[in-house]
Formats: C-alpha cells, sequence, structure tokens
C-alpha cells in the first residue's frame, strides 16, 4: 500500500500561489481603498463649491440690481454687490411709506477666499447678519463674475467657481458654474 500526501515540492508551490494570490488581492483592496477615499474628497469639494455656487444664485435671483459701487465695494470680475428688497421675518418686502427699503449683499474673492458681507436695513430681517464678514470657503482658486449686458444694467450674471484639490499624488480641478437672472428681469 501506498502512503498518500503532499510532497515537500507540492506544498511549496502551493504556498507560493497563496503568497501571489495574497498579494494581488491586498493590491487591489488597497487601491480601491485609496480610489474610494480620492473620488470621497473630490465629491465633498464639488458639494461645497455647490452649496455655495447654490447661495450666491439665490442671492442674485432675489436681487433688484447689481450696484456698481457700495461703500468701500466694486462689483467688477471678482466681487459683486447685490441690491435685494429688505424682508421682515414673515419674509414680506418692507416699505416706508411707498419706498422699498433694501439691503446689499457683497460677494468678493481675496487671498483665494470667498467672503459673503450683508449690509442690512435695521428694520430686515437680515440685520441680524449686519456688517459681518463671513467666510465662505478658504479653498477656491478663482470665484469669477460676468455681467450682461455690463456691470451697471446687469439682467444676467454668470458665476465662476474654480478649485482645485490634491489627492495622493495628483491634482483635481473643479469647476463650477450657475447663471442667474435678477428678479424682474424674467
Amino acid at each position: 500500500m501506498k502512503k498518500r500526501g503532499f510532497t515537500l515540492i507540492e506544498m511549496m508551490i502551493t504556498m507560493s500561489l497563496v503568497v501571489v494570490l495574497s498579494a494581488v488581492i491586498s493590491s487591489l483592496y488597497i487601491t480601491g481603498f485609496r480610489t474610494f477615499k480620492e473620488q470621497m474628497a473630490i465629491a465633498t469639494i464639488q458639494s461645497d463649491g455647490q452649496t455655495i455656487l447654490d447661495t450666491m444664485t439665490t442671492d442674485i435671483k432675489n436681487g433688484l440690481s447689481v450696484e456698481p459701487t457700495y461703500l468701500t465695494h466694486v462689483s467688477d470680475a471678482n466681487s459683486i454687490i447685490i441690491r435685494v428688497p429688505a424682508v421682515n421675518s414673515q419674509g414680506k418686502i418692507i416699505y416706508s411709506g411707498t419706498n422699498m427699503l433694501v439691503d446689499h449683499i457683497v460677494y468678493y474673492y481675496e487671498n483665494k477666499s470667498i467672503h459673503k458681507i450683508v449690509y442690512a436695513d435695521p428694520a430686515s430681517v437680515r440685520y441680524a447678519k449686519n456688517n459681518v464678514n463671513s467666510t465662505l470657503d478658504n479653498k477656491i482658486l478663482i470665484l469669477g463674475f460676468s455681467y450682461s449686458p455690463d456691470t451697471t444694467s446687469a439682467t444676467l450674471v454668470t458665476v465662476s467657481i474654480s478649485s482645485e484639490i490634491k489627492v495622493g499624488t495628483r491634482s483635481e480641478q473643479i469647476q463650477l458654474t450657475g447663471k442667474a437672472r435678477l428678479r424682474n428681469h424674467i
């Protein structure tokens, strides 16, 4: 009767195959995890940028006009001054006699950051954030505004945001664009 079993060579071949398969599976897992992490980082930056873009376009759509200047601010390719109706806590436009009260919302770009300042009428619900300089994001490469037909008589504003994120050993460029028509110009 012959003894059945594995020879040393068969064991070594089997162990070699197990090691190679383990290395391949580990490599696939690590690559998949790294790709997932990179895509999550990109999605987060895109989501944050889209939220900022949506906030800006909503304010522009609520705007009566783009102001060429207000206090020390100037509407240009990197900043915008939006004249919006002052509203009360019920969301109704506030009047003083027959005159509509207005607030001013300023967005501007400085040192890779997007800033928002609200200059509100004291009767406006926005007065709680009056003259507060809020930084909306500090990882933006470019914030741009283009006005149609021009800054002083704009009815349509295009907002462009560009950002870059380093993921692993490479850089990803993210660009978002939105258009908004000022109220009463639909």
